[in-house]
Order: structure tokens, then C-alpha cells, then sequence
């Protein structure tokens, strides 16, 4: 009797078998159809996270009530205020204003003041080597081992004072970061001259005219008057090729308006270095940050999914009895 019925269920699983194959198979693809179009076609809210967090400086130091840069544009694109970002300041609210179509506010003095960048520097004689600040620093910017002296990657630390803490010994200060990390510091091996304020003009500087002297003068081919014009739109900048500008000057002595166009493009280009040096810097905190969430993430599930002792015995037990 058993025998048949083992019979039975062995051949109906037979039969089942290429159904079971098969929806498996055609679950598998339509799952991964759905995460290919999920990645390739991202909502409009993604797309409005994604631009919000381009925004922000990215040194993920909670301030603003979130774990991270990212969960804060998740928060403003779901209607929390965009002025409790002190790291960003005055700067990002603006930015953020613009994208949002929303009203410049004050920085909320609530979350923070803004101040210049600082990085944290360890005093290595008071160091005992605890570790704990390694696991605060959230982008990874603290190495050291267990009982032996800690160093702060300078060029990664974003100043986020959250490795102050939980140091037992107090042996973490806050300093000015070098110059060529703080915003609107010529970057590394530039040496540009003294740069002019760039607008208003003075009343020595009459509006341009438009009169295309200066393009016709360019032994670069460019065209200055449009280059003093775009001056404040990096995207137009580039098409215009501000970059290949030679800086010699010909088109001040041309400009019947008598504008010191050359001091214009010189201060536009270290602007826009500027922007580009404080993009690459925010970018490589936020990868940094991504993954060392990501680790922590295994990490948790490692140690969630680790047998028991108790598992263990019987696991060691079950060994022994087959012996």
C-alpha cells in the first residue's frame, strides 16, 4: 500500500515537474525584466531624489536629523524643509530653492550653524587604539587596528565631528582643513591672478555692447562678448569653450566699453574648477558612505544568520551519532 501511494506521488511529481521548471523560469524572467526597466526607466521621484542630493555636500553627518545625505533628500522630496543642512549653508539652500521652485529661508539654526570645512586630526600620544571612532566615521576615513595608534585620511574626512563622541579619551580635535579643500580656495598647482569682482560693473565699466571687436580680435576664435554675457552658466561656458581662452588680454585693449573681460574669464574659470573640485570630493564621501553602509548591512545579516550555540551542539551531535 505504501509502496503505491510512493509510486503514485513519484510519478504525479514527474508530471508536475516541467510545469514547476517552467513557471519558475518564466517568474525569474519576468522579475528581471521588471528590475532591467526598474534601473533603465527610474520614476520622476527618483529622478527628483537624485538632483536634490546632487545638491548636498554630501558629508553625511546626520545634522539634519537623517543617517545620511541621500535619506535627507528623500526627506525634502517628500516635503521636509530644505534649510537644515548647516555643512551646505547658505549655498545649498539656494541651490535647492532654485530646483524646487520654493523661497530662499534662513539656515535653521536648530540643525547647526554653517562654519568653514574642518577636518578631524588625532592626537597620536593620547591614542589607546579603542576602535570606536573607526566605527563612527561614516565614510571610512579613520584606519588603525585594535590597541595601536589611529590616523584620519585627511583628503577623505568630511568633518562631520561624529567620530568626537564616542573617543573615551578625548584625543580628537576639530581643525581648519588645508586651503585647497575649502570652498572658493584656488585648487591644487593653480596660481591664478588676483581676481575682480565680477559684478556689479563700475561706472568706469559701461554695459557691453555687443559690438564684436573682441571676436574679431580672438586668436583663439572665441567670442568674448559672449563669454562676458554667459559668465554665470557653467553649461553654457563650456560650449563656448571658455577653456581655450589664452588670457592675452587683446580683447580688454579692443572693448570700447572698457571692460576688463580677462579678469572676467580668469575668476569664472577658478569658479568653476572650484565647482568641479567640491563635485569630485562630494562624490567620492557619498561612494565611501554607500559602501560602508552596504558592509555593515552583510555584516548585520552574517551575524543574524550565525547558528547558536545550542545549534552547534546539535549539529556536532548529529556528526557523532553517524559516526
Amino acid at each position: 500500500m505504501n509502496d503505491a501511494w510512493l509510486n503514485d506521488l513519484t510519478a504525479l511529481a514527474g508530471q508536475m515537474a516541467p510545469s514547476v521548471i517552467l513557471l519558475t523560469l518564466l517568474g525569474t524572467i519576468i522579475a528581471a525584466a521588471l528590475l532591467f526597466v526598474a534601473k533603465r526607466y527610474p520614476n520622476e521621484q527618483d529622478e527628483v531624489i537624485k538632483k536634490i542630493n546632487a545638491c548636498l555636500p554630501q558629508t553625511q553627518c546626520a545634522q539634519c536629523g537623517h543617517p545620511g545625505c541621500r535619506p535627507y533628500a528623500m526627506a525634502i522630496a517628500a516635503g521636509e524643509p530644505i534649510n537644515r543642512c548647516p555643512p551646505g549653508g547658505e549655498a545649498t539652500i539656494k541651490q535647492l530653492a532654485q530646483l524646487l521652485g520654493q523661497e530662499i529661508v534662513a539656515l535653521d539654526s536648530d540643525f547647526g550653524e554653517e562654519q568653514p570645512l574642518r577636518i578631524a586630526k588625532i592626537r597620536e600620544e593620547e591614542c589607546i587604539g579603542c576602535t570606536l571612532c573607526i566605527q563612527a566615521c561614516p565614510v571610512d576615513a579613520i584606519i588603525g587596528a585594535p590597541q595601536l595608534m589611529h590616523v584620519v585620511l585627511e583628503d577623505v574626512c568630511t568633518g562631520c565631528d561624529l567620530c568626537l563622541e564616542p573617543c573615551p579619551v578625548d584625543c580628537i580635535d576639530m581643525v581648519d582643513a588645508p586651503a585647497t579643500q575649502q570652498e572658493r580656495i584656488l585648487p591644487a598647482n593653480k596660481n591664478y591672478p588676483q581676481m575682480v569682482n565680477p559684478s556689479p560693473l563700475t561706472s568706469s565699466h559701461q554695459a557691453c555692447i555687443r559690438c564684436g571687436f573682441c571676436e574679431e580680435k580672438c586668436p583663439k576664435n572665441l567670442a568674448p562678448q559672449e563669454l562676458f554675457w554667459q559668465r554665470n552658466d557653467s553649461d553654457a561656458l563650456s560650449l563656448l569653450n571658455l577653456n581655450s581662452c589664452i588670457e592675452c588680454r587683446i580683447c580688454d585693449r579692443i572693448c570700447p566699453s572698457d571692460i576688463p573681460l580677462t579678469d572676467y574669464f580668469i575668476n569664472t574659470k577658478q569658479r568653476i574648477d572650484d565647482e568641479v573640485s567640491q563635485r569630485e570630493r562630494a562624490k567620492i564621501a557619498e561612494v565611501r558612505f554607500e559602501e560602508r553602509t552596504k558592509r555593515l548591512e552583510v555584516h548585520q545579516t552574517r551575524v543574524k544568520t550565525r547558528p547558536s550555540r545550542k545549534d552547534k551542539s546539535q549539529l556536532l551531535a548529529t556528526l557523532k551519532s553517524k559516526r
